[in-house]
């Protein structure tokens, strides 16, 4: 009667750890098979008749429900292939054991269940070296959870699988040892659920923490503290680019192994959290909300720094640009303009001295010198406005930004549709940096895209100047593969603006410029 009556707390162990996993994590597996092993093990010693198939397998199949318990574990679900093998492997061990079973008389079937301790020790063997693999190949975060379950599947494992052979030793292994071993896995389940629950009391410590010790201890540093996980990343949302940012204000891409959790200030993006795929979800909820405020404010001083840090480097770009523009501007008016002056200079020296001789061919030949060094200045004059071309364009200086984008667009093909809403003047570098980014988007149309329309949009507001153009055109585009696209980055960039090139293949490009309008 007492044997029974452990039995039956055995099983009631489970079937209550497994309900109380259903009611904490109604998503996970866990909960249903930890209610299966719980019914197995009580009808293993309820069921004697073993000539009901069906009735031999639910009383046999509860060491394959446990060992898939085991391997499915945190989340129940089996995400490998070594995995499904051998939980596979798990369950049709418990099939052949029936079969045979039912059919004991006969000579396959004694071999069959002759087989029955090797491969239940084959099997646990592996279920424990997988489980083992994997906690030697998790971060400090799933060790944390994976530890206390690999520690008492072992032992439940070990003991199971000795269990047979100390009885056809002719021993009697006392029954308390396995049921001991096997509540040890419930029990550290409860226990890894306690610990979550604890965890989210910590929640409040966080905040605490942040109020308190702010200059010690960033956003990031403390969410890694109170969830556990030293690897954790906060990113943070950049309105003007469209990215998110480290704390420094460096671009963060999306890594593997990582979860990302966005956090939200009403529909506004503030920060995203880059973290373990075994965390707690709803933990991670709560710590954010917990700390939504201090992401804000650490989002506006990551944001601070990303555009400090972005016109460092557009600084840097503007003065390369201008030491090379310098040397080349050197280098044409050296080898070019220079060059004809000279030759200039040496035709009138001649033709004066022709001249002064006073012969008629000698006049005759003067006046054609001089026609020579005139035609070579107005020569010169051209090499001098190609030299100066691309410093500013002149366009812009006569007809201002509306005129000068008119006839880019009335020269441009194909037809473009072209709106403008220009109320106020606009500082020269402002107008200069639209007019480039118009003329290059159009080049760009006309010589990639095999557009059939195009449209530019320009409009004044707010203190700022958006210059957007669009096409119909195959798309494809990429700012950073481009010299011509790169380079307007940069101008724009230097002058304290934005660029975002969205050009998905076959659905057109758009170039969208926003340029600040302060003085």
């Amino acid at each position: 009667m007492l044997l029974m009556s452990a039995i039956i707390a055995v099983s009631a162990v489970f079937v209550i750890a497994g309900v109380i996993s259903r009611q904490a994590q109604p998503r996970n597996r866990i909960g249903v098979l930890m209610v299966l092993v719980g019914i197995g093990w009580l009808l293993k010693f309820l069921v004697d008749d073993e000539s009901d198939f069906l009735v031999s397998v639910a009383a046999k199949a509860w060491p394959a429900v446990l060992g898939h318990l085991v391997v499915a574990f945190p989340t129940g679900r089996l995400k490998t292939v070594p995995r499904r093998l051998v939980v596979t492997a798990g369950y049709a061990e418990v099939v052949v054991l029936a079969v045979a079973g039912s059919a004991s008389d006969q000579p396959w079937a004694r071999a069959a269940l002759s087989t029955e301790t090797p491969a239940t020790a084959l099997i646990g063997l592996a279920m424990l070296c997988l489980q083992m693999h994997r906690w030697t190949c998790s971060s400090m975060a799933q060790r944390r959870t994976l530890t206390s379950m690999l520690g008492a599947s072992m032992v439940a494992v070990i003991v199971f699988a000795a269990w047979e052979p100390v009885e056809r030793a002719g021993l009697e292994p006392p029954v308390v040892a396995l049921m001991l071993a096997l509540v040890g896995i419930p029990f550290a389940y409860l226990a890894g659920l306690l610990r979550r629950r604890m965890d989210r009391g910590g929640v409040a410590d966080l905040v605490v923490r942040l109020n308190g010790d702010s200059r010690h201890a960033g956003v990031q540093e403390a969410l890694a503290a109170t969830l556990h996980d030293p690897n954790l990343r906060v990113a943070y949302w950049m309105a003007s680019q469209e990215r998110y940012v480290d704390a420094s204000g460096r671009p963060v891409e999306a890594a593997e192994g990582f979860v990302q959790t966005r956090v939200d200030r009403g529909d506004v993006p503030v920060a995203l959290l880059l973290h373990d795929p075994v965390l707690d979800l709803e933990l991670v909820d709560a710590a954010c909300a917990a700390v939504a405020l201090a992401l804000e404010n650490e989002r506006l001083t990551a944001e601070l720094r990303a555009r400090v840090r972005q016109l460092d480097e557009s600084r840097g770009k503007l003065l390369r640009a201008a030491e090379f523009e310098r040397r080349r501007l050197e280098r044409d008016l050296h080898d070019g303009v220079q060059q004809r002056l000279l030759s200039v200079a040496m035709t009138l020296g001649l033709a004066e001295t022709l001249v002064s001789a006073g012969t008629g061919e000698g006049a005759e030949r003067g006046r054609k010198l001089v026609g020579e060094a005139k035609a070579a200045v107005l020569a010169t004059i051209d090499d001098v406005r190609a030299v100066c071309h691309g410093i500013h364009p002149p366009v812009l200086t006569e007809r201002g930004l509306q005129g000068a984008v008119r006839e880019l667009t009335a020269l441009a093909e194909p037809r473009v549709e072209l709106v403008m809403e220009l109320p106020d003047p606009l500082p020269p570098q402002v107008e200069t940096t639209a007019y480039y980014v118009v003329a290059e988007a159009l080049a760009n149309v006309t010589k990639h895209a095999e557009a059939s329309r195009t449209r530019v949009g320009i409009r004044a507001s707010g203190g700022s100047l958006a210059v957007r153009v669009d096409d119909d055109g195959r798309g494809g585009a990429q700012a950073r593969d481009g010299s011509g696209l790169r380079g307007l980055t940069e101008r724009v960039e230097a002058n304290g603006g934005t660029m975002r090139v969205l050009s998905a293949a076959g659905r057109g490009t758009s170039v969208r410029v926003v340029l600040p309008c302060g003085s």
